[in-house]
């Protein structure tokens, strides 16, 4: 029912329609897209500051208040992750920034380990330690794993060595994300005036769809050949894979169809931008409209109906964003999906 049949697929799009994109800059399109990411990147920074400070505050006053704080900030600066996770080119690719910031798929529970590893030891970590460490260590996981994980019940979250850690991650985290709205503020004239970051931009959210209906919807589901497994889910622990995904259509929305539109409309196709918005914005709403979680649907005919759904949607848009990198000879020679 889900086969992709006929999909033109990244690897088709090809040479034919090139000379579109070589004989024409679009300089106004980057600029949009740089105003529009480094905001996000500003978002997200900001978050990871607030994510920081809600841990130093539990761990003076760990009570039910201060944790509902904490658990809802965390998930205020994941999201804010999801939103700008599309930009897969420039400061992200130094010092692997991504994986630091998100640690998935993990498939041998490495968060899981080291973070057991680091709630037995005598000391909590210093930021630089976690800094030095692995980046299972270091990113919205590691924390989910401290706020979520039901072995938790044994290390209660208030105690030194969990708080610390807790807050040790949380600061790597605010250090980083700052530290990457800054860079990409420094990569602002080399991306304006680039063309092949027009190509970039496009290919990143096209990796984002890709990734979305394949690793993030589809493996867990068990529609790309596995069978359905919730633990391939992102967020499982803490039952929030939706509001991930809903987080990156938002990023979707918000900060990459700004630039496609104007780009779209120097070439006198601003229709298919706004195509892409009608489905892009029906595709977030459904999302914001779920269960929260992906892994308990697998187990809910209802539910699991509503994802297929999603997935559906999800490819929809996978294939609208492909033509229209087609019709601006968006080249490509091979399939980000096709390894991993």
């Amino acid at each position: 029912m889900f086969k992709r049949l006929g999909r033109i697929g990244l690897a088709a799009l090809t040479l034919a329609t090139a000379p579109l994109m070589a004989n024409e800059d679009t300089p106004q399109a980057r600029e949009r897209w740089h105003q529009a990411i480094d905001q996000r990147y500003g978002v997200l920074s900001d978050a990871s500051e607030r994510l920081e400070a809600s841990a130093i505050r539990f761990c003076q006053q760990p009570d039910t208040p201060h944790r509902k704080r904490l658990s809802q900030d965390w998930m205020d600066a994941y999201q804010a992750w999801q939103a700008v996770r599309f930009v897969d080119f420039g400061p992200i690719e130094q010092q692997s920034r991504a994986w630091q910031l998100q640690f998935w798929p993990d498939r041998k529970n490495l968060v899981g380990r080291k973070m057991q590893a680091w709630l037995a030891a005598d000391q909590p970590p210093t930021a630089e330690q976690i800094a030095g460490d692995s980046v299972a260590t270091q990113g919205f996981p590691a924390l989910e794993y401290l706020l979520f994980d039901e072995h938790m019940e044994t290390h209660t979250l208030s105690q030194p060595v969990a708080c610390g850690l807790m807050k040790a991650i949380a600061n790597h985290l605010a250090d980083g994300t700052s530290a990457l709205r800054s860079d990409w503020q420094r990569f602002a004239e080399h991306y304006r005036t680039t063309r092949s970051y027009t190509d970039a931009t496009l290919h990143g959210a096209l990796r984002a769809l890709e990734t979305l209906e394949d690793k993030r919807l589809g493996d867990p589901m068990g529609l790309t050949g596995g069978a359905a497994n919730g633990y391939l889910a992102e967020a499982w622990r803490s039952g929030r894979s939706i509001r991930l995904i809903e987080g990156t259509l938002h990023g979707l929305e918000d900060t990459f169809l700004p630039g496609l539109k104007t780009l779209l409309a120097s070439r006198g196709k601003a229709e298919l931008a706004d195509d892409f918005r009608e489905l892009l914005d029906r595709t977030r709403h459904r999302a914001a409209e779920m269960s929260p979680g992906l892994a308990p649907a697998l187990d809910d005919s209802a539910a699991f109906s509503d994802l297929q759904g999603l997935y559906v949607q999800v490819g929809q848009l996978r294939r609208q964003l492909e033509e229209i990198g087609g019709t601006l000879g968006l080249v490509r020679g091979f399939n980000s999906s096709d390894g991993d």
